[in-house]
């Protein structure tokens, strides 16, 4: 279990601020303070994900690969996302999105340099 104020360091809770900046009512409300920020994503984190694509340009075509589906309070502590992305994936560009249940929060995009090591696990429709 990862500790409390783990949970708003790294890559979930910077995921979980893009929601509320650009997918919530924060331009009709106002922003949320930090700590309404934090107990909201303390009530939905354990039933949240974040996927992990990988962008190719096929031509003028620009498809998502699916690589990875995490636990969101699994990744919670990933504060260097490039190098946890290197590491797994190599180089490319990658787009990170966060779930709650089925409904789409957010998403964030990062680029890393290398080979694309993640060419070789791309997973299939059926696996999705």
């Amino acid at each position: 279990m990862v500790p409390t104020d783990k949970l708003y360091a790294g890559l979930t809770w910077e995921l979980y601020k893009e929601h509320v900046k650009k997918f919530s009512h924060a331009a009709v409300k106002g922003m949320p303070t930090e700590d309404e920020m934090k107990e909201a994503l303390a009530s939905i984190v354990d039933a949240s994900t974040v996927k992990v694509l990988a962008q190719e340009r096929v031509g003028m075509v620009v498809t998502f690969h699916w690589l990875d589906t995490f636990p969101a309070r699994d990744v919670c502590e990933v504060t260097d996302v490039k190098s946890f992305l290197s590491r797994r994936y190599g180089g490319g560009k990658f787009k990170l999105n966060l779930y709650h249940g089925i409904n789409f929060l957010s998403t964030k995009n990062w680029e890393t340099e290398g080979p694309p090591h993640w060419k070789t696990m791309i997973r299939g429709p059926e696996e999705a």
